[in-house]
C-alpha cells in the first residue's frame, strides 16, 4: 500500500517534532533544568530504646540516679525515623538520689549505632536532690543499603572517668 503524499507529508512532520521535543529534553537535562527523579535515601527506624546507667548505689541500696535501666516508651518520642547515617537526639531525666555530688562522665552508644555529642548534661556534677536533669545526645544512625529496624542501647557512665 502506497501512502498518500498527504500522509506523507504529515508523518514526516510528526518525526520532525517527535525529534525536536527529544533533542529539547535532553538538553534540559544535560544543563540541569529537568532532573530525573531520585530513589528515596534508605531509612532507619528505631523502634526501642534503653538506657543503662552504670552508677553505684546510695546508702539505701538505691542507684545514684534511679533504676539501672531505663526504657524508652512510644510516650517518649518512639519510633524515630531517620535516614541512613542520619542523627537525632536522645534524652534522659535523672535526678541524684545520693547525699553527695556525682559526675556524668560519658554516654555512648552500642553498635551500629554511635553518639557523635553531648548537647546538655554530660561532663557536669549532678548535685544531690537535684530535680529532672536532663542529659541529651546527638546520636548517629548506621548507614545502611535498605531499610532497617533497631533497637538502641545507650550507656550513660557515671562511674569512670
Amino acid at each position: 500500500m502506497k501512502l498518500s503524499l498527504a500522509r506523507r507529508r504529515l508523518l514526516s512532520i510528526l518525526i520532525a517534532v517527535a525529534a525536536i521535543v527529544v533533542v529539547v529534553l535532553l538538553i534540559l537535562i544535560a544543563i540541569g533544568v529537568l532532573r530525573l527523579p531520585t530513589p528515596s535515601p534508605p531509612q532507619v527506624t528505631v523502634n526501642a530504646a534503653q538506657w543503662q546507667i552504670l552508677q553505684g548505689n546510695t546508702s539505701f541500696g538505691f542507684g545514684w540516679f534511679g533504676p539501672s535501666t531505663r526504657n524508652v516508651t512510644n510516650t517518649d518520642g518512639l519510633p524515630i525515623t531517620v535516614n541512613s547515617g542520619g542523627s537525632f537526639v536522645m534524652s534522659l531525666v535523672v535526678s541524684n538520689l545520693d547525699k553527695v555530688n556525682h559526675t556524668i562522665y560519658s554516654v555512648t552508644a552500642a553498635a551500629p549505632f554511635r553518639v557523635s555529642g553531648y548537647i546538655e548534661g554530660v561532663g557536669t556534677e549532678v548535685r544531690p536532690g537535684s530535680d529532672e536533669w536532663l542529659v541529651e545526645v546527638t546520636v548517629v544512625a548506621p548507614s545502611v543499603s535498605s531499610n532497617a529496624s533497631y533497637t538502641l542501647l545507650l550507656t550513660m557512665n557515671a562511674l569512670y572517668a
